[in-house]
């Protein structure tokens, strides 16, 4: 990726080591981030993170928040939770971060909650998050995307429309993926439509071809993922090997671009639902604007860019809307009555819903891993 990149790792630089110019510059808007580098959910918070480093370069070149540069502190938490409390403990208390941005995984954000009331912080646009977290969070944390639980619900109501009946589900084995199995499986209930069956997946690469071996012998007509996209590859690839072919679907936690790319034909007939605005669509304005960013700076389009993108934007402008009263309290405050429109998707956290957009489509992969229309 050739460009500037506003992202930090590591603590602040002490003023004194700094130049007697740097240090009369209006003083940066510190905006912190833990996530992990590697694991389950660190393909999909990497593209989250270009997406949004996107919008805050240009924020940042157009004259920052009232003269006053973002700068987002990103830290990697290597997937602890506790690991992520000391961090976010460190940018909050220690270098008195506005807010956090962009945290990724349910365990983490859930150990945060407590540091996030104790110091009136909010926390924007943290991706890969259970619906109960959420909730735990609601308040304090700002998630512009439609709950899983809203996911689910239009999943079940295509496969009802479309007549397939009997579903299998795949889920990681985490609190995530059991809280992700009952909501799906609710969801199918509600459309009367049978569970023949389910699979945990761990994050050993050898289970999602046992998953996926367990689930083809109970011949379902569909198997719905709630897994990363490494896995769901994994799975489909397998069940191909097999020669059984259901139809696979997947919640928008499945959207490794990359990782379906590489399963080439056997990709095609995947569905997905998606949270955002299709991210190739010509006729949105603020949609361009993304695009032309993207390619200028190297980033992938597709939607997790697109996510991260849309929630930097949206805390771009919270930012603004307190004019000159930069302080938690007063940016909390407008964040819990914002509503905007950006990139074709309402938003709109004064109903107090567990996502501030209802958006949700349905999308196809073509053979080749790209999303079709």
């Amino acid at each position: 990726m050739h460009r500037r990149s506003l992202v930090l790792a590591g603590a602040a630089v002490p003023l004194g080591l700094l130049p007697p110019h740097a240090q009369a510059a209006p003083p940066p808007i510190l905006i912190g981030r833990t996530a992990p580098r590697q694991g389950p959910v660190a393909a999909m918070a990497r593209a989250h993170a270009a997406g949004a480093n996107l919008a805050f370069e240009a924020c940042n070149a157009a004259g920052g928040i009232g003269g006053r540069p973002i700068r987002w502190a990103d830290l990697d938490d290597g997937g602890d939770p506790a690991r992520a409390l000391a961090l976010a403990r460190a940018l909050i208390v220690e270098q008195q971060a506005l807010a956090l941005f962009g945290c990724a995984g349910s365990q983490s954000l859930a150990a945060l909650e407590p540091l996030l009331r104790e110091h009136g912080v909010p926390a924007v646009g943290a991706v890969a998050v259970a619906d109960s977290v959420r909730l735990l969070c609601r308040g304090a944390g700002f998630f512009a995307r439609a709950s899983h639980a809203q996911e689910a619900e239009v999943l079940a109501r295509h496969l009802a429309t479309v007549g397939l009946q009997r579903v299998a589900i795949a889920h990681t084995a985490s609190p995530f993926g059991q809280e992700g199995l009952k909501l799906i499986g609710d969801a199918l209930a509600a459309q009367r439509l049978q569970v023949v069956g389910s699979a945990a997946l761990t994050a050993e690469d050898a289970t999602a071809q046992e998953a996926s071996r367990k689930l083809m012998a109970l011949s379902p007509q569909a198997v719905v993922l709630f897994v990363p996209g490494s896995q769901a590859a994994a799975m489909m690839a397998t069940a191909a090997g097999l020669k059984r072919h259901p139809a696979f679907f997947g919640l928008s936690i499945v959207g490794d671009d990359e990782a379906l790319r590489r399963i080439g034909p056997q990709a095609r007939g995947l569905a997905l639902t998606q949270v955002t605005p299709n991210p190739w669509r010509e006729t949105d304005r603020q949609m361009e604007i993304y695009r032309q960013q993207a390619r200028a700076a190297g980033v992938e389009i597709g939607y997790a860019s697109l996510a991260g993108w849309i929630d930097a934007q949206v805390l771009i402008e919270a930012l603004r809307r307190c004019g000159g009263q930069l302080q938690r309290p007063r940016l909390t405050a407008t964040l819990r009555v914002m509503q905007l429109f950006v990139a074709g998707m309402a938003v709109d956290f004064s109903r107090q819903d567990l996502g501030g957009s209802r958006f949700v489509d349905l999308v196809q992969l073509s053979e080749s891993g790209r999303y079709l229309g």
